[in-house]
C-alpha cells in the first residue's frame, strides 16, 4: 500500500510541469520574497482536526496531509462516526485562488468498523468518498477547511438502526451498505508545517 501511494505521487508529479511551483510563487507574489514567504511555499505536511456529518473521517476525526506539489495532496484520516471507526485515504487536487485561499477536490476510499458486543457480529463497511472544499491558510500555517460531498457504499455492512431502544446487537442485525448514498460535510482546523 505504501509503495502504491508513493508511486501515485510520483506519477502525478511527473505530469505537472517542473516550473509549476515557480509559476504559482510568481503569481502569488512569493518569488523573490524573503523569510516567511519562502517557508510558506515549503510547507508540505498538515495535521488537522475535523467535525462533520458523514465525512470520510466521521463526525469527529483527525487527518494527516502530505502535499508533494502545491496542486496535489494526499490525506489520510481516522475518526468516529455513525457507522463506527472510520479510516480513509483521499488524494486531492488544489486550485490556488490567491496566496491564502484555494479550492480542493478529492475522492478516495474509506472503511468503517463498528464493534459489536459479540465479535462475530462486527460490522465492516467499504465506502467511496468525494468532496469539494475551500481552504484558507494564514501566513503562520494555520488553516480552515470547509468541504461537502457525497459518500457511496461499495460493500460490507453496518449496524442496523432502529431509532428507539433496540436492545442487544442480535436484535438489530446487519444492514448492507452497497449502493447507499449519503451526503457529507465537514469543517476542519489544521496546521501546515
Amino acid at each position: 500500500m505504501r509503495f502504491g501511494i508513493l508511486g501515485l505521487a510520483a506519477v502525478c508529479s511527473a505530469f505537472l510541469p517542473a516550473s509549476a511551483h515557480a509559476q504559482i510563487e510568481a503569481r502569488d507574489g512569493l518569488a523573490g520574497a524573503t523569510g516567511n514567504a519562502t517557508s510558506e511555499s515549503n510547507r508540505r505536511n498538515r495535521l488537522q482536526a475535523s467535525i462533520g456529518m458523514g465525512s470520510a473521517v466521521g463526525e469527529i476525526g483527525a487527518s494527516y496531509t502530505y502535499a508533494p506539489h502545491p496542486m496535489v495532496e494526499f490525506e489520510f484520516g481516522l475518526g468516529l462516526g455513525f457507522t463506527g471507526f472510520q479510516f480513509s485515504a483521499m488524494p486531492k487536487l488544489g486550485l490556488a485562488l490567491n496566496k491564502s485561499d484555494r479550492l480542493l477536490i478529492g475522492a478516495g476510499p474509506s472503511a468503517s468498523l463498528d464493534f459489536a458486543t459479540h465479535p462475530s457480529r462486527n460490522y465492516l463497511g467499504y465506502w467511496l468518498n468525494a468532496e469539494a472544499g475551500y481552504e484558507h491558510q494564514t501566513a503562520s500555517g494555520f488553516s480552515i477547511l470547509v468541504a461537502a460531498g457525497v459518500t457511496y457504499g461499495l460493500g460490507g455492512d453496518m449496524r442496523g438502526h432502529c431509532g428507539v431502544d433496540c436492545g442487544s446487537d442480535t436484535q438489530v442485525g446487519k444492514d448492507p451498505v452497497a449502493g447507499k448514498i449519503y451526503p457529507q460535510a465537514r469543517v476542519a482546523l489544521g496546521r501546515w508545517f
